[in-house]
């Protein structure tokens, strides 16, 4: 019990280490991915925080796998460059005792890992979708600032604004639209007025903004050939859409909607998401047998084949991921095949670690001896 303990703190402490590590590394990454999103305008400022947030949230359900997984190899093999193995070898802790251990702290991690892979990372992924939605749904050109010159996302239009007298007016404004198009041969367009406001309409959301006693001008730049209107109201529609029913991606749909689905992607989905627990399990099971080490061969000695082990997992499991999505595999196989590959594999290095195969060798030298003796 007092060893089994100790192993057991020795993997935690090891997995609290790595997950830190890792976290910061992901941490870091989503931050400049989503800066680079701020600055192209896709998402909004204020969305910011939560959206790194929910993010991190979505990667937690391939970092514990990996966390764990180093972790189990870090502390095992700690044990076996210290020497300590052999005295633990001496109170009868062997590879199957290693396994128990790492087995009731994968148990513990089982519950963790399958409430996020089924049900906090899709509402993670869920409200990203439905930020971006509501984002695309306001007009880009309603986020301006007054004294600037306001830029729609195709560049195609140019708002200037000298002041707000509220939030939906608009004073000393102009608006510039560039029609050209080589086809069509369009001319551009500016509009402006003392005044214009953003108003919706009720029907169907649609968003305009309304120019009052202003006027417009057409025609190509660099030609005399210009047109010159004079209005009352002149109304330009926006960018924005109405927030209708949102489409949600595979991966942001709800757990009963993929168990209630015949739809082959959507197995597919579910299948995927168990794979993170199954794969978390298996390599932690995996570590134990690869975490044998010689005592002068060094605690990392092993991480290399550690990392390719992973991406590997990780890539066969894209790859049938795929494939299943596709229809070049029946739902039957799926994903469960990468998971069977590995699972052998499991099974060939611990066999070989308790000396199976050498006593199997030995078996099969003594029958020969003996057939030859006769």
């Amino acid at each position: 019990m007092i060893i089994r303990d100790y192993i057991i703190k020795e993997i935690l402490r090891s997995f609290l280490g790595v997950f830190i590590i890792l976290f910061l590394i992901i941490l870091s990454t989503q931050l400049i991915k989503s800066l680079s999103l701020v600055a192209k305008g896709q998402i909004s400022v204020d969305f910011l925080l939560a959206l790194i947030s929910y993010k991190n949230i979505e990667s937690l359900t391939l970092l514990v796998p990996l966390a764990l997984f180093i972790a189990v190899l870090l502390a095992i093999s700690r044990l076996y460059k210290d020497s300590e193995m052999i005295a633990l070898s001496s109170c009868g802790v062997g590879p199957v005792s290693l396994l128990k251990s790492v087995m009731i702290i994968v148990v513990s991690f089982i519950f963790f890992e399958m409430g996020l892979a089924l049900i906090i990372a899709p509402w993670a992924s869920s409200n990203i979708q439905i930020a971006q939605e509501e984002y695309q749904a306001k007009a880009v050109m309603e986020f301006i600032e007054a004294g600037q010159f306001n830029f729609s996302s195709d560049a195609s239009r140019v708002l200037y604004a000298e002041s707000f007298s509220d939030k939906s007016h608009l004073d000393n404004v102009f608006l510039y639209i560039d029609n050209n198009d080589k086809n069509k041969n369009d001319r551009s367009s500016v509009l402006a007025s003392k005044n214009a406001s953003f108003i919706i309409d009720p029907r169907n959301g649609s968003r305009y903004i309304v120019f009052n006693e202003g006027h417009r001008y057409d025609g190509s730049p660099g030609s005399l050939d210009y047109r010159h209107v004079r209005f009352k109201d002149y109304g330009v529609l926006l960018e924005g859409k109405a927030i209708g029913k949102i489409s949600f991606e595979r991966k942001a749909l709800s757990l009963d909607i993929l168990l209630s689905s015949d739809n082959l992607k959507h197995k597919a989905e579910l299948q995927w998401r168990i794979s993170q627990v199954l794969m978390m399990i298996i390599l932690a099971m995996l570590a134990v047998p690869l975490s044998k080490s010689r005592p002068r061969q060094g605690r990392y000695g092993k991480m290399a084949i550690a990392i390719l082990l992973y991406v590997v997992y990780s890539n066969l499991l894209l790859v049938a991921l795929n494939w299943m999505k596709k229809g070049k595999v029946e739902p039957y196989i799926g994903l469960w095949w990468v998971h069977f590959i590995f699972m052998v594999l499991f099974l060939v290095l611990f066999l070989y670690q308790m000396g199976w195969f050498n006593s199997l060798k030995k078996r099969r030298q003594d029958e020969f001896e003996d057939l030859v003796s006769t």
